[in-house]
């Protein structure tokens, strides 16, 4: 065990230690202002008609790279330890308690040898979810890229989607060169690369790094046509959030020109290709409105908000992406605020469609 044999003492329970006060350096990569919500018409359309999110305000945020020493990460969490105690920053929306109770297992422990080149994480426990990969991995990898840790080996899935190997490649990265890692493993560094993208710390705030992140990947893929889409992003099958009449949106959209896509049946490039000829992306809280961040500044983003799972997470992504947003609240007879839950009543088609109506004297030009 040698060296390691550090990483299963706990020391004693003391108040929590943050990451800039264990890292072994600090580079800042960007300090963020609070910037408002930027709302088709002012939030107000001519009917009366308001969007949701009146007056949201993104929060203030300075980010950062760290180097950690002597730290072990487990997989199943993404939580780190140092000393043996979790470092309760790298938590990103687990059961408190489960990260409280977490310990080194010393029959789980995989140690991670030292290179020249570091190791770095890029990716929260939800890694398989394309707008945590969007939201958390794509600016750390831009981070690494632009800090001279292109060379990193990245800690990523031991199974990777093609989206994932795809997205990585357009970066600049290659899946055969990180270290694949598995859940209920635990993984001790000599020293990591950690970002505060990974924890979920930008999640509220206009990063310009993200933006630039995803400016970048979306200049690999040339223009496949005019900018003349307007496009709806269905749920489909999915459990989560469905709406009971979709498919009756979906034809009455159609019949309007719409381009109707489940984004999950396009490749990476498809995806990146397909967002950045929309004048109009419409469609409800889901890995497919990530897809916002391949757009053209001044693409009207148009979503419909559960009213009982009001997360203002596209929202972000659409104004760090320069796009206006119209957000229309669906009464779905759910009381309890639940990210899974699907609506018990069928969303109001006639007064989408109204809507619309209106929105669709402020898109950009084709």
């Amino acid at each position: 065990m040698g060296f390691f044999r550090k990483f299963f003492r706990r020391t004693a329970d003391t108040d929590p230690v943050s990451l800039k006060d264990v890292a072994s350096s600090v580079t800042v990569l960007e300090t963020v202002p609070a910037v408002p919500v930027s709302l088709v018409s002012g939030g107000v359309l001519g009917a009366g008609e308001t969007s949701v999110f009146q007056g949201w305000v993104s929060e203030p945020a300075t980010l950062c790279l760290y180097e950690l020493q002597d730290v072990v990460l487990d997989r199943s969490l993404m939580v780190f330890l140092k000393d043996g105690k979790p470092l309760l920053e790298t938590a990103y929306v687990q059961d408190p308690a489960a990260v409280a109770a977490l310990t080194v297992r010393p029959d789980d422990l995989v140690t991670v040898p030292d290179h020249a080149a570091p190791a770095a994480v890029c990716c929260d426990h939800w890694n398989s979810n394309y707008y945590h990969w969007l939201s958390h991995t794509l600016p750390t990898l831009h981070a690494l890229r632009i800090t001279g840790h292109q060379d990193a080996r990245l800690m990523l899935p031991a199974s990777m989607r093609p989206w994932q190997v795809d997205t990585l490649a357009l970066s600049g990265f290659e899946a055969q060169n990180g270290i694949p890692t598995e859940h209920g493993k635990q993984y001790a560094f000599r020293r990591v690369l950690y970002a505060d993208y990974v924890r979920g710390a930008a999640d509220f705030s206009v990063s310009p790094l993200s933006r630039a992140a995803y400016e970048t990947l979306a200049a690999t893929q040339p223009p496949t046509g005019p900018r003349d889409l307007r496009i709806f992003i269905e749920r489909g099958p999915a459990s989560n959030r469905r709406i009971p009449n979709e498919a009756e949106l979906t034809a009455a959209l159609q019949a309007r020109g719409f381009l109707c896509v489940r984004a999950e049946k396009l490749t990476a490039a498809e995806q990146i290709q397909t967002f950045k000829r929309a004048r109009l992306i419409m469609g409800q809280l889901g890995s497919g409105m990530a897809n916002c961040v391949w757009c053209q500044p001044g693409t009207v983003m148009f979503e419909l908000v559960a009213e009982h799972h009001q997360n203002p997470c596209n929202l972000l992504m659409g104004l760090q992406a320069g796009l206006p947003y119209w957000g229309k609240l669906m009464p779905t007879g759910q009381q309890d605020d639940d990210h899974i839950a699907q609506s018990e009543q069928p969303l109001d088609i006639a007064s989408v469609l109204r809507e619309l109506d209106q929105i669709e004297q402020y898109l950009p030009p084709v």
